[in-house]
């Protein structure tokens, strides 16, 4: 095609000034998320609720709601439901029965609501500084602690705190079940002595340590995949002392069968997250990573670059397989979330709260 022939083309595109208009209004209507602003939250499944960390100190956590199948983004749903802030670096958020609890770590609590209204339910009090907690039955659950050498076992009756479980001298971030096994990741080395390169394997009916398994520095996320195995993310510490590394660990003997080592000390993945058939690993290393659980090596390209994105948390939507990650920005105003296809096609982008740092999907 001549310069003079594409000129013409352009020209001929806009010539007609209502069809112009028409495109434009269709564009941004596609691209356009809506927002919705209830005086009284409901919240039905599929869903998706954002935690937003907020600023440190600040007392600007906040939660935000995305209904996929009508498009439409509620921010700060647990304030308009109980007219009271989330509170101070929300980081977690689980589900079992009709129940949400949302863990709100420097303000020391876990908050308990009402899955389809938002409504305060209750609240574990009492910690010191909670990352996570696991539902083990109707009656008991486990929150681990980033200064605290122990995890706190909690009466679900009561939300009292009822005994806890010494650790050795280490911290806990996430926890997994794997049958009658607990595995609890030891990231942090902020307030301990041990090196942080431990998966700490548990009694779930006990809490006794049965055993313990030596991975690289700062194991971070954990998940299961589709053959019970657990798959640990470490990012090899802060000070690039190690090199990060993936690996597949058996829960039934407690073995390391599978480690994938990254080859730069000062990269930092983390953020591991699976699709609902338990096949394929998702992780954030700068840009977003994709991986198949019987592959033998990384990933030598992304799955999607970050570009001008400050990739920041991810998570899978277990029915679709859709990938969320959210963006932090400058760390001051809301993030963003994008949201992806299984093949990486972007297909949706929302304005979440300051910092969103973890997605519950409520299906």
């Amino acid at each position: 095609m001549t310069k003079q022939q594409a000129q013409k083309n352009k020209y001929m595109k806009f010539k007609n000034p209502i069809l112009l208009f028409w495109m434009l209004a269709i564009l941004l209507t596609s691209c356009t998320k809506k927002t919705v602003h209830p005086t009284t939250p409901t919240f039905q499944k599929p869903g998706v609720f954002i935690v937003n960390e907020g600023n440190f100190t600040t007392g600007n956590a906040s939660l935000t709601w995305y209904l996929p199948e009508k498009d439409t983004v509620s921010r700060d749903v647990f304030y308009i439901a109980n007219k009271v802030p989330l509170g101070d670096v929300a980081n977690f958020m689980t589900t079992y029965n009709d129940k949400g609890f949302i863990v709100v770590n420097n303000s020391g609590i876990v908050y308990v609501i009402d899955l389809y209204t938002g409504a305060f339910l209750g609240k574990i009090s009492g910690l010191t500084s909670p990352r996570e907690i696991l539902i083990l039955n109707k009656n008991s659950a486990w929150v681990s602690d980033l200064f605290n050498k122990y995890i706190s076992v909690v009466d679900l009756n009561t939300y009292r705190i009822t005994r806890t479980i010494d650790l050795h001298g280490r911290t806990s971030e996430s926890m997994v079940q794997i049958g009658n096994k607990v595995f609890i990741n030891n990231w942090s080395k902020l307030n301990q002595t041990p090196l942080n390169n431990m998966v700490m394997v548990l009694d779930a009916a006990t809490g006794t340590i049965i055993d313990s398994i030596t991975v690289t520095r700062e194991p971070n996320s954990m998940v299961t995949d589709a053959n019970n195995k657990l798959w640990v993310l470490c990012s090899g510490g802060y000070d690039n002392t190690g090199f990060p590394a993936l690996y597949q660990i058996n829960p039934n003997s407690d073995t390391i069968e599978k480690m994938l080592t990254f080859s730069d000390k000062t990269t930092n993945p983390f953020s591991l997250g699976i699709n609902g058939a338990g096949n394929t690993l998702w992780f954030l290393n700068g840009d977003i990573y994709k991986i198949n659980i019987n592959a033998n090596q990384l990933p030598a390209i992304p799955w999607v670059t970050s570009g001008l994105h400050n990739f920041y948390s991810l998570g899978v939507r277990p029915d679709k397989e859709s990938v969320y990650v959210s963006d932090a920005l400058d760390y001051v105003r809301n993030g963003k979330v994008y949201i992806y296809s299984s093949t990486g096609e972007l297909t949706g982008e929302i304005e979440a709260g300051i910092i969103p740092g973890f997605f519950c999907f409520f299906y």
